[in-house]
């Protein structure tokens, strides 16, 4: 079974502990990073494999959206929710 490697962006803790609720007791997805704006999502990625990016599209610093744009140009068979 593929286990799916999840980075969680959002500024709303709340938020993110609440996707990790839904999804801790499924075996076939693993959370290994939040980030609170677009900048530390980009960070993160960089120095670590990440299967599935579910990102907040309103954040402080960077948004959702321009995080996305960069990602695309780098990493374009990265999931995005």
């Amino acid at each position: 079974m593929n286990t799916y490697k999840i980075l969680l962006a959002d500024d709303h803790k709340i938020v993110r502990d609440g996707i990790i609720a839904l999804l801790e007791d499924d075996e076939k997805y693993n959370i290994i990073g939040e980030a609170e704006n677009g900048l530390v999502a980009l960070e993160f990625i960089k120095n670590t494999v990440v299967d599935i990016l579910i990102i907040d599209l309103n954040m402080p610093k960077m948004s959702g959206i321009d995080t996305i744009k960069k990602l695309r140009e780098n990493y374009s068979d990265l999931k995005i929710l």
